[in-house]
C-alpha cells in the first residue's frame, strides 16, 4: 500500500491517454507515484481527502531567474538591451550570496502558492539559489550565469565547474544541475566551446538564452554570416542537451533544426511581450515536433512567477494573432506547463500522474465561483483558474503546502529579508 494516498479528487493525469478520473486516487511511495486509479477502499497509508479538488502534476517553470524577485517592478517599460545594460546589470553588480538566497526564497513562496513544484533557474550565486529552493521543498534545476566578456570569465567557468562537480558528487533527489552560459552575444564561441566540453564530459544540460531579439539576429549575421540558432549549431551547442530560452526570432530551417535536435525550447510569452521582443512561433514549433515548455523569465521582466497565467496566455495569444481558435488548445497549454515543460528541461519522468513518475503534484480547489459549474476541468484550469486556487503541494511525495499553508518557509521572515536586500541593492545602484 502507498505511504501517501490522495483520495477522492478529480485526477487529471496528463498522461498519453489524457485520462481524467472522477473520485480517483494517486498513491506515492519513496518519492514516486505507485498508484493512479479509482479511489481504493483500504484504510492503510496516510490518507488525504481531496474531494472537491483537482489533482494534477506540479507545474514546471522552465525558465526563470528566481532571485530577480528583488528587482520586481524596478525597471519596467524598457527594451531589452537598455534594460539590461542601464538598469539590471548595474544592480546585479552589487549582489551578495545572501541576497540571492533571500530573493530565491521569496520566489519559492510565490511559486509554491502558484502550484510550481519545479523551477529551471539561471542566476548569480547558484549554490545559494539552489540551497534556498531545496530548503523550500521545491525541485530545483540550477545554473550559474556565465559571461564570457568579463575579465573574470575564466574564474566564473571554474566556479561553475566546481559547483556542478560538487552537486554530482553529492546528489540530491530534488536537484538537477546544469551549466548556464548567458547568451551568444555575451559568450564568445571559444568560451562557449569550453562550456560545451564541460557539459559533455559530465552529461549535464546547458541552459542558455537564444534568438530573443531582432538585434541579436542582426548582430549574429554581421559577425558570423548566419543567424543565431544556425550559428549555435555550427559551434556544436546542440550536440549536448540544450535548453534554449525564448527562441522568438527563427528562420524556418532553424525551427526545424531545433525540433530535429530535440532542443528544449523555453517559451516566455509575458516577458517577450513586455520587453517588446516579439512572439514565439509556438504553433509551428509544436507542429514540427519540437520539445517546448513554459517559463516566466525573471520577475524584473514579467513581474510574477505564475505558470498558470503563462499557460492561459499561450492558449490565447496565438489564437488571436493568427485568427485561428483551434491553435494551442487548453490540453496543449496544460501539457506545456507540466510534462512538456519537464521534457524541455531534461526531466522526462516528471509532469505526469503516471506510475513510476516523480511524485510532484498539486491540488486545486474547484469550489470557487469562477470554476462553476465545472463542465470541463481542463478548460477551467487553463482559462479560469487562479494561482490562489492551489491548496496543496507535494514534491517527491513530501508535503510543501497543505490547505494553503506553506510548511517549509517562514513567510514574514522571508518577506522582511527580501525587502531589506532589495532596498540595499537599489540604494547602491543609485549611488
Amino acid at each position: 500500500m502507498s505511504d501517501l494516498r490522495l483520495v477522492g479528487g478529480t485526477v487529471v493525469c496528463l498522461d498519453a491517454a489524457r485520462r481524467i478520473l472522477l473520485n480517483g486516487e494517486v498513491g506515492c511511495s519513496a518519492g514516486r507515484i505507485d498508484y493512479v486509479g479509482p479511489a481504493r477502499p483500504e484504510a492503510a497509508g496516510s490518507i488525504v481527502d481531496c474531494r472537491g479538488k483537482a489533482l494534477l502534476p506540479g507545474l514546471v517553470n522552465a525558465h526563470t531567474h528566481a532571485a530577480m524577485t528583488l528587482l520586481r517592478s524596478y525597471a519596467d517599460d524598457m527594451p531589452l538591451q537598455p534594460w539590461l545594460e542601464t538598469r539590471i546589470w548595474p544592480v546585479e553588480a552589487h549582489l551578495r550570496p545572501e541576497d540571492v538566497y533571500w530573493g530565491t526564497q521569496l520566489a519559492a513562496l510565490e511559486m509554491v502558492r502558484a502550484g510550481v513544484t519545479c523551477f529551471h533557474d539561471m542566476y548569480w550565486h547558484a549554490p545559494e539559489a539552489s540551497r534556498a529552493g531545496l530548503e523550500a521543498g521545491l525541485r530545483v534545476a540550477p545554473s550559474g550565469v556565465l559571461i564570457g566578456l568579463l575579465p573574470t570569465s575564466d574564474a566564473m567557468l571554474s566556479e561553475a565547474i566546481d559547483f556542478v562537480d560538487a552537486c554530482l558528487a553529492a546528489p540530491h533527489p530534488r536537484r538537477h544541475v546544469r551549466f548556464g552560459p548567458h547568451a551568444p552575444y555575451t559568450v564568445p564561441d571559444a568560451y562557449l566551446e569550453k562550456v560545451i566540453a564541460a557539459a559533455a564530459e559530465r552529461h549535464v544540460p546547458v541552459h542558455i538564452h537564444l534568438a530573443e531579439t531582432a538585434k541579436e539576429i542582426h548582430d549574429s549575421i554581421a559577425a558570423h554570416g548566419e543567424p543565431t540558432v544556425r550559428h549555435m549549431h555550427r559551434v556544436g551547442l546542440f550536440e549536448v542537451t540544450t535548453c534554449a530560452a525564448h527562441c522568438v526570432h527563427l528562420e524556418p530551417d532553424e525551427l526545424e533544426l531545433l525540433a530535429a535536435k530535440q532542443v528544449g525550447v523555453l517559451a516566455s510569452h509575458t516577458s517577450n511581450l513586455k520587453l517588446g521582443c516579439g512572439i514565439i512561433a509556438l504553433p509551428d514549433l509544436l507542429a514540427a515536433g519540437a520539445v517546448v515548455g513554459l517559463g516566466t523569465d525573471g520577475t524584473a521582466s514579467n513581474n510574477n512567477l505564475d505558470i498558470l497565467e503563462e499557460a492561459r496566455l499561450a492558449a490565447l495569444l496565438h489564437k488571436g494573432v493568427r485568427r485561428d481558435a483551434t491553435l494551442v488548445t487548453a490540453w496543449e497549454a496544460l501539457e506545456l506547463a507540466t510534462w512538456r515543460g519537464a521534457q524541455a528541461i531534461g526531466l522526462p519522468d516528471l509532469g505526469r500522474l503516471t506510475v513510476g513518475y516523480r511524485a510532484d503534484l498539486i491540488a486545486v480547489d474547484l469550489s470557487a465561483p469562477h470554476l462553476c459549474p465545472g463542465t470541463n476541468v481542463v478548460s477551467d484550469l487553463v482559462y479560469a483558474a487562479q494561482a490562489s486556487d492551489v491548496t496543496d503541494m507535494y514534491v517527491g511525495g513530501a508535503p510543501v503546502m497543505r490547505d494553503r499553508q506553506i510548511l517549509t518557509l517562514d513567510q514574514p521572515a522571508v518577506l522582511a529579508k527580501a525587502r531589506e536586500a532589495a532596498q540595499r541593492l537599489i540604494r547602491l545602484a543609485a549611488s
